[in-house]
């Protein structure tokens, strides 16, 4: 059901801001031409120079903004001038580069996308104004906060057989249940709606009402042991990072190599030679160049039997010499390492950005009130308090919350540990949905891999249902050739092409509704996936996804550690809604079930999901063992009788790798 729910909205967010096509030769078109005049005029037009009204100019700053930077960034423009009081827009361009057609298609696509850049603000700003980020983050608590729920919960147990006055009971259930109401006040007051809180304080107050002490002060009881729990596993999770980063750093004497003393380990850099004897820690991540032995892996991997490694292999940050002797290349350091990298991302946290994380707290907000609404219905129907008040229990305020916390934390370090860099959870959801990638061919050269073992991830990836798109700045019979060569179809290609080509290609088709990732693309492109190659001592952790084997197999593997990583968010959502939906529904509304069992049932289920599922070993039998994954270097240098291709850039840096032979 969430699925459709977000297939739905994403479709009707596509309607809103523009329909677009490809047409077979892989240029821009849109679905609206006789629209066109509208909205702006080609007032005047020579070879070189071109005006253009568009009246929109005269009172809006920012779409004037978007359509001079997107002008701008024609490779055949020479100058752009913008004058709102007469609402034109004046060009002056190469005429060797383009023709008078061609340049007024590309001026006209440009308008379009600026309105489509400020309609898509427009609606995300509406988005990111309904949702507070609270909504989205679970409680925490500390054990200390314990107190007044479990004398509360003591108090109401004990009352009968102690005869305990009625008044203590509910002093003690109050102050328990305070934090509840507090939240529930600063909510309406503050942020002018209620929230989830609201429903529990009203149930609690309507239990007690009804002379039923057990149930609320067990919900208090039962919640906060979750949120302590909950702010346990945080600080150990703050902890284990803290000494990654230490480990990191700690000061050990390396010896370079054979004709440079030691030096600490912290002062290496990517280029370093370093000699690493048995009972040392290997403190950065590299090549091996010499020597083979026995290492202990299990800091960073959990793989308690050692690993043969020799000549060749990659070796990482943690790992332990148990016996032999190893020349190492030094590749990244400190924060770069799979170990740093995993640091960055236990501290930052970057898993509440999920789409389906805020569809779902907007869901929560909305439902309140029609919650409330319904319980008064019953009780106008039928007199039942406790029937009436049951739906209040609905707990679907922390379904998503709990699942992502956990799970997609753990999808994001285990990528890492098999050679994949992904930026935050919203990445993660959005390569569980990916069908289509687009590939400079500039990137297909310089792979860590072999020509075939490329082939064979390209195919994997269209078996998964994913298309394939060529783009390249060569001539069409070259790409042609090498689209063939990799199994990619020949209507899936765009030659001889410049960035705002390459970047209409990709707006075309997210604008499809495809959800498209790109590889080794220059330029100004608006893809939902950026996928970088781990080349250098530094990881650009600005890329949504860094292959750190520079291996396309890296993405087939992304790929599927998303899909299993949303696959448990949708299982611990089904864990938490079902039973609740069973109990409060079929016990509380129409069997009259005692409401502790509802409570049980209610922190139960989210115990499940938060704790037991959502923390299991689920992506062991996904992507590569450590053992599997410590790869030989496949990279090929180009015989001195070819002609060697000119160093392509990703990412605004030249990459200074050798290409592989073709």
């Amino acid at each position: 059901m969430l699925r459709v729910i977000q297939h739905i909205k994403d479709s009707v967010y596509i309607f809103l801001i523009v329909a677009y096509y490809i047409d077979e030769n892989g240029s821009l078109i849109s679905s609206q031409q006789q629209s066109r005049n509208m909205f702006y005029q080609v007032v005047h037009s020579t070879l070189g120079r071109c005006r253009i009204r568009v009246p929109r100019l005269a009172d809006d700053l920012e779409f004037a903004e978007n359509l001079n930077r997107l002008v701008e960034s024609l490779q055949f423009v020479t100058e752009v001038r913008i004058n709102p009081a007469a609402s034109s827009l004046i060009v002056n361009y190469k005429v060797s580069a383009v023709n008078l057609e061609d340049a007024q298609k590309y001026l006209s696509n440009c308008i379009e996308k600026a309105s489509c850049i400020q309609q898509a603000n427009l609606i995300e700003t509406s988005n990111e104004e309904t949702i507070e980020e609270s909504d989205l983050i679970p409680e925490v608590n500390q054990w200390r906060d314990l107190g007044l729920p479990l004398l509360s919960l003591s108090l109401a147990i004990f009352a009968a057989p102690l005869e305990l006055p009625p008044l203590l009971i509910i002093m003690a259930i109050a102050g328990a249940a305070m934090p509840w109401f507090n939240r529930a006040a600063d909510s309406i007051v503050n942020q002018g709606h209620p929230n989830i809180d609201l429903l529990d304080s009203t149930w609690m107050t309507l239990q007690v009402v009804q002379g039923q002490y057990i149930a609320p002060s067990l919900k208090t009881s039962l919640v906060e042991i979750r949120r302590s729990l909950r702010g346990t596993v945080e600080e150990a999770r703050e902890q284990k990072a803290l000494d990654y980063l230490n480990y990191l750093h700690q000061d050990i004497w390396i010896q370079r190599d054979q004709l440079q003393p030691a030096v600490r380990a912290i002062d290496l850099q990517a280029g370093d030679r370093i000699t690493i004897y048995a009972g040392e820690i290997i403190p950065v991540d590299g090549r091996i160049l010499s020597g083979s032995g026995l290492v202990d892996c299990s800091y960073l991997t959990s793989i308690s039997t050692p690993i043969h490694y020799s000549l060749g292999q990659e070796i990482y940050a943690s790992s332990r010499l148990l016996e032999g002797e190893l020349s190492i290349l030094v590749e990244r350091t400190g924060e770069n390492t799979r170990l740093g990298l995993i640091a960055h991302l236990m501290q930052t946290t970057p898993v509440h950005d999920t789409h389906i994380g805020a569809q779902q707290a907007e869901f929560v907000k909305n439902a309140i009130v029609p919650t409330l609404v319904l319980g008064g219905t019953i009780f106008a129907a039928t007199g039942n308090l406790g029937a009436a008040i049951s739906p209040f229990q609905f707990d679907f305020g922390s379904g998503i919350p709990i699942s992502i916390s956990s799970t997609i934390l753990s999808a994001l370090t285990h990528a890492v540990q098999n050679g994949i860099y992904i930026r935050s959870g919203r990445v993660v959801e959005l390569l569980s949905q990916l069908n289509t990638l687009v590939i400079h061919d500039s990137a297909l050269l310089y792979l860590n891999t072999t020509a075939s073992e490329c082939i064979k991830a390209i195919a994997t990836l269209q078996e998964q249902g994913i298309t394939i798109y060529l783009i390249s700045d060569d001539s069409l019979a070259k790409t042609t050739i090498l689209a063939k060569k990799f199994g990619i179809h020949p209507h899936h290609i765009l030659a001889e092409s410049y960035p705002q080509q390459q970047a209409n290609l990709v707006d075309g088709l997210r604008n499809q509704g495809e959800c498209v990732a790109v590889l080794g693309i220059n330029g100004d492109c608006h893809a939902d996936i950026s996928v970088s190659l781990g080349f250098g001592g530094n990881v650009c952790t600005e890329a949504d996804v860094v292959l750190l084997d520079q291996q396309l197999q890296g993405l087939i593997y992304a790929i599927a550690i998303a899909k299993r990583a949303m696959e448990v968010v949708y299982q611990n959502t089904a864990t938490i809604v079902v039973p609740n939906l069973m109990m409060q529904i079929g016990g509380g509304m129409v069997l009259g079930v005692n409401p502790v069992w509802n409570v049980i049932v209610n922190n139960g289920s989210a115990f499940i999901a938060e704790f037991l599922n959502g923390s299991r070993p689920i992506f062991d039998s996904i992507g590569p063992s450590q053992q599997k994954n410590h790869h030989k270097t496949n990279i090929m240098t180009i015989p001195a009788t070819s002609t060697e291709l000119p160093l392509p850039i990703l990412n605004g840096k030249k990459l200074n790798q050798q290409p592989l032979t073709q």
